[in-house]
């Protein structure tokens, strides 16, 4: 332990574990997940194996640090909200549960593309066009996939 700072190991074992906790109570919650008549993936597919691609990291991070290296053996960087990017990654939190709260109300097709766009804006694209183009784009390339290919519907929000 360094004087003025958890030691980077320390840190990397309680989030490691925090992350694995995180990712079992979001597999078990998948089983949830309303089931719908004739379609082949529902909506717990790509959750589900988010949170085991998790475990996989989280337990991958644990490991690595369970032994003393010159790689983790420093002081841990302390949290401040003045930091620039603790102020982007709680935007960037900000930003994605407005979308989980407004997904229903607004619909996949208005919500997605200006989440997107306040995403990108956050980690410093400034060519708007460009930036209101691939938002659209992409919202409206997920929207076919999901609604053609898997058959998977999407709200619509305000939309239907």
């Amino acid at each position: 332990m360094f004087l003025g700072g958890v030691v980077v190991k320390k840190a990397n074992i309680i989030a490691a574990i925090i992350g694995m906790l995180f990712s079992v109570v979001a597999f078990v919650l998948t089983f949830t997940f309303k089931h719908f008549k004739n379609v082949p993936v529902g909506p717990e597919f790509f959750p589900r194996y988010l949170a085991v691609g998790m475990f996989i990291c989280c337990a991958v991070l644990l490991l690595q640090n369970l032994k003393v290296t010159k790689d983790n053996n420093y002081p841990a960087k302390t949290l401040s909200l003045r930091d620039k990017g603790m102020q982007k990654m709680l935007i960037g939190v900000g930003i994605v549960l407005l979308y989980a709260l407004l997904w229903n109300v607004l619909g996949f097709l208005l919500i997605s593309p200006l989440a997107l766009f306040a995403m990108m804006y956050l980690v410093g694209m400034h060519k708007y066009l460009r930036m209101g183009i691939i938002s659209i784009v992409a919202t409206v390339v997920v929207f076919c996939i999901f609604k053609f290919l898997l058959g998977i519907e999407m709200p619509m929000g305000i939309l239907e």
